[in-house]
Formats: structure tokens, sequence, C-alpha cells
């Protein structure tokens, strides 16, 4: 018998003899104590393992011949502790399929994976689980495998024309900057030429009557349009007033014109949900949770605040399992005004498969990342098993063993991570993308027609005398 039986039969006595050893833990797991690091079972033992699909960290499937199959980043990390701890392992899952949160009846109890482990039903879960608080009283943490954050997951919107486009190349401070100062240059040039009077272009260079400031404004007006004047001031004063405007017309019009040229062949693709606060205040748009999470248990005690603000949603809301997470992206998000809030490398799981399966991208994550939680595996409470475990993983992450596997799960991922948000289009400009122009040009028939009936009215009651 070799020195590893020798210490198996040695614990097996001890524990059966020893005073104060609790009797649902293996009495030779005293090992794990003295030497984590090293630890293997003298032979090999079998654990129950909770597991739940979540893609792409772990892929859970009923086969009829060898039961539940995992495979994925997780499952490999299972396969490697087995192997270093000597242990065989049995997969068993969580008839609610989620991770686990406390139930609503107030008993204490858990449901999910958590639940399973509490409750000894599991010697430990794989997840990976969100570290908090209220979960590590009940289970034991292991060592972090990876820190995530959650995002906003929204259909890509296509790039559509802007009827009101022609007001881009102005903003609104440079439009009013350009009417004040046409206004103010007429107010100068009307005092100008009621002193020195104005001057017919092509007659003799003789002062004639000065015009109203009316008729200067219109002046104005019509040389930044390019159309040609019938005079100008008498004075030299007066004519270098009307080339400093000349000259503000000529370059804001050429800047007006060259950038609304870019603008019609360059469309934007709209980013509207980067923000959970922008969620929280469209109404329209439904939201999607994966249920018995970190996120679910902090958004049903948190009082103030966005989360709390996001928890008042529950008209608009729908919480799914992790299997069904991947349906509700590719069905409900793709095709209406739907958010899915899931931690970032879901998000990017399915950018990466739905560029490979179609070679487009269809999705868009928002910017705002929120909700950080450093995840991991779980055990039961104070199991003797999570040194020799926590021994393992921090060799496996030092060498970034669990990333690399993840990055094998998102083939594509960068494809659509920086997808343009302008694009440039070469086709005809339909009505589609002009309308706007068309509705200025009505309002403005509207308000000149209702002037000239004005005029007319005025001018058949109170005759010119």
């Amino acid at each position: 018998m070799n020195v590893a039986g020798l210490l198996f039969v040695f614990s097996l006595l001890a524990g059966a003899f020893g005073n104060g050893t609790d009797p649902s833990v293996p009495p030779y797991w005293d090992l794990l104590l003295k030497s984590p690091h090293t630890f293997r079972f003298p032979e090999a033992v079998e654990l129950t393992v909770a597991a739940e699909e979540w893609v792409p960290h772990i892929a859970v499937r009923e086969d009829p011949v060898n039961g539940i199959v995992i495979s994925g980043p997780m499952a490999n990390l299972l396969d490697a502790l087995a192997r270093a701890m000597n242990f065989k392992y049995k997969i068993v899952r969580p008839a609610d399929g989620a991770w686990g949160i406390p139930r609503p009846d107030g008993s204490g109890d858990w449901n999910g994976m958590i639940g399973m482990v509490k409750r000894k039903e599991a010697d430990l879960a794989l997840g990976p689980f969100g570290l908090t608080f209220s979960r590590s009283r009940v289970v034991s943490f292991t060592s972090p495998i990876l820190i995530d954050y959650y995002r906003i997951l929204v259909r890509r919107l296509k790039p559509q024309p802007d009827p009101w486009g022609w007001r881009n190349p102005f903003t609104l401070g440079v439009w009013i900057s350009f009417v004040v100062s046409m206004l103010a240059l007429a107010l100068a040039l009307c005092g100008n030429t009621r002193l020195f009077g104005i001057s017919h272009v092509n007659h003799n260079e003789t002062p004639c009557k000065s015009l109203s400031f009316s008729e200067h404004c219109w002046l104005l007006f019509g040389t930044s349009l390019s159309q040609r004047t019938n005079w100008m001031p008498f004075s030299l004063g007066g004519r270098f007033v009307l080339a400093i405007w000349l000259l503000i017309a000529l370059i804001a019009t050429r800047s007006y014109s060259s950038s609304l040229t870019s603008l019609l062949a360059v469309r934007t693709i709209a980013t509207p949900y980067n923000y959970l606060k922008d969620l929280v205040n469209d109404h329209h748009v439904k939201l999607v949770f994966e249920a018995a999470t970190a996120l679910v248990e902090h958004m049903s005690t948190v009082k103030t605040g966005i989360y709390a603000d996001l928890a008042k949603q529950s008209d608009r809301s729908r919480f799914v399992t992790p299997p069904q997470l991947y349906e509700a992206a590719y069905s409900d998000v793709r095709t209406s005004d739907t958010a899915l809030l899931v931690e970032d490398t879901t998000c990017r799981k399915v950018l990466s498969d739905d560029f490979t399966k179609t070679g487009r991208c269809d999705f868009y994550i928002g910017k705002e990342r929120y909700w950080p939680l450093i995840f991991c595996m779980i055990v039961r409470k104070d199991h003797p098993i999570i040194g020799a475990i926590n021994a393992r993983l921090e060799r496996f992450t030092s060498q970034d063993l669990y990333m690399r596997w993840l990055g094998e799960q998102l083939p594509n991922v960068t494809a659509c991570s920086a997808a343009a948000s302008k694009v440039t289009v070469q086709e005809p400009y339909s009505l589609r993308g002009l309308w706007g122009v068309f509705v200025l040009l009505t309002v403005g028939l509207a308000l000149s027609s209702t002037c000239l009936a004005l005029e007319v009215i005025i001018a058949k009651r109170w005759p010119p005398v």
C-alpha cells in the first residue's frame, strides 16, 4: 500500500473514532486544510456539480446515452480541476434553470443552483456566479475567474436620410449669428444711406433718395442668395459696409453648400440607447433581463437610483432563463424596440454568432458599462474543498487560460464591435429625404400669401393718398 493509501486509511479511522467530526464531510478531507496546493484525493471520488447553460461560458445538452453533457470554458475549467485533484463529477441542472435569488416567501431559502448548493443537493456549482454579499452568506465563493460588466444590447438601426438635414450644416448659434449680423449691418447701412443717399447701378454716380430699413434687409438677404442688386450706397463708407457683408455671405454660403453636399452623401446610423437613463425615459422600448441574477436581486431591494427606476418598469420588463437569452436577442431585439440587459460577454457572443451566420452587424452594444461583478464558482458554505479549488484556479487564471478559452467562443466579435456609425451612399435622393425642404417651401408660400392678402385688404380699405 502506498503512502496516499495509508493516509486515506488513517484519516478514515480518525474520522470514525475522533470526536466532534462532522459526519456530512468525509474525514479524509482534513488533509485539504494542511496542503490545499498539492492535495489530490487518495482515490477517485464523485462530486455532484450543478450547471446550467450560459453561452459562451458553458453549453449544456441532454444526451440519451451519457446523460447531461457540458462544453465550453467552464467545462474545460472543471475538467482541469478534476484531473488536478483526482475526482469525477456528475452534472445536475436546476429545475427552474436559474442561478439563484432568495425566494419571495421569506423562508430564507434560495432557488436555482445557489439553493441546490445551500441545501447540499450539489457539492459545487459552475456558474460562473456574480459575487454579492447576500450570496456569500449562504455559499462560499472561489477565487475570481473573471470580471464582467452589464451592457445594453439593442438592434442596430438602418441608415436613414434626415428630411431636416438642411439645418445640420450650421448649428443654431451660427444661424442666429448670421441673422443678427444681417440685421446689424442693415441698420448701419440704412443710417449711412440716409445721410449720403444711394446710387443706382449703371446710372450716373449722383446721390438719390434713401430707402427704408426693410429694403436694406432685403438687399442683404438677396445678396446672401447670390442675387444681384440695382443700387448701392453712394458713400465710400456705406460701400465698405456692403463689402463686409458680401464677404461674410460668401464664406457662409460656400461653407453651407459644401457641408450640405457632404451630409446628403453621408447617412448617420442613430444609436439612441447608450445609457440606462435612455431606456428609462423611453417607455416604448421593452426590457429583457436574465431571471434570478445578482442584478435582479439588487433591483428588488434598492429604493432609489437608476436601478430602482428600472425596477419600476415592470409593465414592460420580461425575465428569461439563460438559454432563452439568445432566442430573445435573435427574435425580439432584432425585429422590435427591445433592449437586452445582460453581461458584456453575452452581448459580444450575440454579435459574434450573428456575424458568423449572416455576415451582417444587426446589433449594437450601448456605451455604458454598469453593475460590475466578480464572477466565481460556488461551493457549500465553509466546505474544505474550496482551498484546493482556489489553489488550482489561481494557477489557471494567472496563465490567462480561461480568457483564452473564452476568446475561442467569440471568433468574429471584432467584426461588429467597431462597426461604422456613418455610411456613404451613392443613390438619387428621394422625397423621403427631402420632404422637409418642401414643408419649408409650403409654409413660406402660405405666409407670403397671407401677407399679400392682408396688403390687398389694407390697400382697399385705406387707399394711399
